[in-house]
C-alpha cells in the first residue's frame, strides 16, 4: 500500500468522506477538512496527530500547505455544511 493511501486510511477510518469536486477529505462531526496536498506533504503521524487534535468551536479547521483564504474557508464551510 502506498503511503497516500495509508493516509487516506487513516482519514477513513476516523471517518472521513472524500470530496472530489473540493479534492479534500472532511468530517462534519470534527469540522476539520484536510487538503490532498497537506496528506501528500505530512507524515502519517502528523495526519494522525491532527486528526485526534481537538479543534475549537463550531468553526471548520483547515489543514492545507498554505492557510487558504477566507473566501475559500467560507465556500468550503458552506459547501461541506
Amino acid at each position: 500500500m502506498t503511503e497516500l493511501a495509508t493516509k487516506a486510511q487513516l482519514l477513513k477510518g476516523a471517518g472521513y468522506f472524500y470530496n472530489w469536486e473540493r479534492e479534500v477529505y472532511f468530517n462534519r462531526k470534527a469540522r476539520k477538512a484536510f487538503s490532498v496536498d497537506f496528506l501528500e506533504d505530512n507524515a502519517p503521524e502528523e495526519i494522525e496527530r491532527r486528526i485526534r487534535e481537538t479543534t475549537p468551536g463550531t468553526e471548520w479547521s483547515f489543514f492545507f500547505n498554505s492557510p487558504p483564504p477566507d473566501s475559500v474557508k467560507r465556500e468550503l464551510s458552506r459547501v461541506l455544511g
